[in-house]
């Protein structure tokens, strides 16, 4: 509907001007203080979220933290072993596989296999290349990696392979023995 002529001439100016001036003043209320209001308050949503899950995961993760804690303040400082060095005999060569079964046994873990890799011995005829895989926990590994320091005739770990299983983890290693 078109408004006649007439209802446009009774509109007073200056009203309109007043509406138009109310309504800026709105739209500018509405884009300098609410707008930047809900954005704020969604920062602040987002951090409180964030702190959140910061403070879940610390909740989560306190037990594993007191029990390192209790462990490392109880624990004496364990000394590696550090065996008179003497080298194997190549006569007791065949008794290396049951040697390493024997410690991996004694830190709870799996041997796999222990192969001496007998080329070796032509390359480097004063070193035994030994190719072993055992399977267990990390923890125990420690403690299979100081019982080979004991061995007198260890000389080195050239590689440790570590691959991780769903239930537990493998670890291949190539070990050099001292040989007379």
């Amino acid at each position: 509907m078109i408004m006649p002529l007439n209802v446009l001439k009774l509109i007073n100016h200056r009203t309109v001007i007043i509406y138009l001036t109310c309504l800026a003043g709105l739209l500018l209320f509405i884009i300098a203080g609410i707008i930047p209001v809900q954005r704020s308050a969604a920062e602040l949503d987002r951090q409180i979220r964030d702190l959140q899950f910061q403070v879940d995961e610390q909740k989560n993760l306190q037990p594993i933290y007191q029990s390192l804690k209790a462990k490392s303040q109880t624990g004496t400082a364990s000394v590696l072993p550090t065996p008179d060095r003497k080298k194997l005999s190549r006569d007791l060569i065949s008794m290396v596989p049951s040697t390493f079964g024997r410690i991996a046994k004694n830190a709870a873990m799996d041997t796999l296999s222990v192969e001496p890799d007998v080329n070796s011995l032509a390359n480097q005829p004063r070193y035994l290349l030994v190719r072993a895989v055992v399977r267990g926990d990390f923890f125990s590994f420690r403690k299979y990696l100081t019982g080979l320091g004991e061995l007198p005739y260890f000389e080195r770990i050239e590689e440790i392979e570590i691959q991780q299983n769903p239930d537990i983890m493998e670890f291949k290693m190539k070990i050099w023995l001292a040989l007379n």
